[in-house]
């Protein structure tokens, strides 16, 4: 059996020192259960098929001790994005907090109900799955959604707690199917990594322009990532859609 990778834990998601100036001491009963479980799972302990559990409500209190329990909560998305190229409206990009960049083909009038919206997600063998921005290009001629670019900006710039960094833009030539991870600027004197992207845009009359906005992430400044600070935030421009990018500011 696979290797189970518990790094992406709900304590994971405070660091320890957060926690212990909030008063909540680190690895709580219900996080000792949980790896318990999942170090059981790796040694083979338990056995049988995988079973879907989701998508789901999750418990919101990273505590264990309900100290901050909001009741059951889903993920924050943190980006939507109508695909310009399909003129039904149906093809959507959306983008989480930490759940990587998703696509549905039907969330558009093919599916009157949310229930009936399907979900695929692009991004779960990306470096990093912390979402900010995503972006799609227009096709001024023969527009094809499965031809279509896509721009999405790694790292969270919302001020949560648990906000991610990035480690720059994911750019898609093909609709998601594959993914190239641009790290920095084309000087290679701004790095986008600790960082996270609040606005990626493309110009509708001139759709190889685009410009992305480039921000703090709380756990960038946490974990000392952002290096140096503030030097690489601002304004980026491309005018090669999204292949290079240039400081603005």
């Amino acid at each position: 059996m696979p290797r189970v990778n518990i790094g992406r834990s709900q304590e994971d998601a405070y660091p320890r020192r957060v926690l212990r100036r909030c008063g909540i001491v680190p690895f709580s009963r219900k996080f000792r259960c949980g790896v318990r479980a999942l170090c059981q799972l790796q040694r083979g302990g338990i056995s049988g098929a995988w079973v879907s559990l989701g998508p789901l409500p999750l418990p919101s209190d990273a505590s264990g001790i309900g100290l901050q329990d909001y009741n059951w909560v889903s993920g924050r998305a943190t980006t939507v994005a109508i695909d310009p190229n399909d003129p039904t409206g149906n093809t959507v990009y959306a983008g989480g907090a930490y759940g990587g960049v998703w696509k549905s083909p039907n969330a558009g009038n093919l599916s009157p109900s949310p229930v009936a919206v399907n979900w695929t997600p692009l991004t779960d063998n990306q470096a990093t799955l912390a979402i900010g921005a995503v972006a799609v290009q227009k096709h001024l001629a023969n527009p094809n959604p499965a031809n279509s670019v896509i721009l999405a900006g790694t790292g969270e710039t919302d001020s949560s707690g648990d906000s991610y960094y990035g480690l720059g833009i994911l750019r898609s030539a093909d609709g998601g199917q594959s993914w190239v991870l641009i790290p920095q600027d084309s000087t290679g004197a701004h790095s986008f990594s600790g960082l996270g992207f609040s606005q990626i845009s493309f110009n509708t009359g001139n759709p190889n322009l685009a410009i992305a906005a480039v921000e703090s992430a709380i756990e960038g400044i946490v974990e000392d990532l952002e290096n140096p600070v503030t030097t690489n935030r601002g304004l980026y421009c491309s005018a090669d859609a999204g292949l290079t990018w240039q400081a603005a500011t």
